[in-house]
């Protein structure tokens, strides 16, 4: 189980250096789709939504017969917008870790070595068309 010194190392001050807009819907949705790719190796077949709620993560969309995308761009958290494509990073890493190891508790050394990879795409300039 990675310790939080391992999280701040390779994710968390990644994030505190870059200054990101917040992404639009349409950024957000090309952005999660992109991720996922990267991820996973293979596109998102579901279809990709903007959250209805603005407090709900990114996730998977429940009671749907194909599995779709919910996205988030600006979630709120106690009352203030939590940073757009941190959190779509974190919520897309968690998603591809349990779809790629089903069997394998979140939080561990290769969700953390996952979103370490998925930070640094979002962050590289390969991923900047999605950013804007």
């Amino acid at each position: 189980m990675p310790t939080a010194s391992e999280y701040d190392r390779l994710i968390n001050n990644k994030w505190k250096d870059a200054q990101l807009p917040e992404p639009t819907e349409r950024q957000a949705i090309s952005g999660a789709k992109a991720l996922w790719r990267k991820a996973t190796g293979k596109a998102f077949k579901g279809k990709v939504k903007i959250v209805k709620r603005k407090n709900q993560h990114t996730w998977f969309k429940r009671g749907t017969r194909q599995q779709d995308m919910v996205v988030n761009p600006f979630r709120y958290s106690h009352g203030h917008i939590e940073q757009g494509w941190q959190e779509i990073v974190h919520s897309i890493a968690h998603m591809a870790h349990y779809k790629l190891r089903p069997s394998e508790r979140p939080h561990s050394d290769h969700q953390l070595n996952l979103e370490a990879m998925l930070t640094s795409y979002a962050l590289s300039d390969k991923f900047k068309k999605y950013r804007g």
